[in-house]
């Protein structure tokens, strides 16, 4: 028995040749299949017509792209080239961490929104078990000719 709407209870029953027929009736949510390999893409159809792409300028000059040229002048960093980099690496870390701390607080608001929200729903469930459970008992010895 179940109840329809807040006003009407009603019976339903499940037959033996149902239950036998039930798992055959249960399909496949997913069905598994293997991706395929994307395709390589050459340099030029990439650089001429395969739209936006960003390029670094050492897959273009440098020694990936074959041998390197000679007229390419490379960064030689000076002595305060690991103070500057110590620098920037103290950054982006505080900058993580700020990050973290924010979503953390973010965290916490929405798990105290979600305990509200089921406390609320407890609440609600317990109310209309209650009611579900007057009803039964105002209907229970009641004929069917007499509803």
């Amino acid at each position: 028995m179940y109840l329809a709407t807040p006003t009407e209870i009603q019976k339903f029953t499940v037959c033996q040749e149902f239950s036998h027929q039930y798992n055959n009736m249960l399909g496949d949510l997913y069905v598994p299949h293997e991706m395929p390999e994307a395709p390589k893409e050459s340099f030029f159809k990439g650089l001429f017509g395969g739209g936006m792409r960003n390029l670094d300028r050492e897959e273009l000059f440098g020694e990936s792209s074959g041998k390197a040229n000679r007229s390419v002048a490379k960064h030689i960093p000076g002595p305060n080239a690991n103070i500057q980099d110590l620098n920037a690496r103290t950054t982006s870390v505080t900058s993580e961490i700020g990050k973290a701390h924010q979503l953390m607080l973010e965290r916490g608001d929405k798990l105290s929104q979600l305990e509200e929200r089921t406390e609320r729903m407890a609440n609600e469930a317990q109310q209309f078990s209650s009611s579900a459970h007057l009803l039964m008992n105002k209907y229970k010895d009641k004929k069917w000719y007499q509803l």
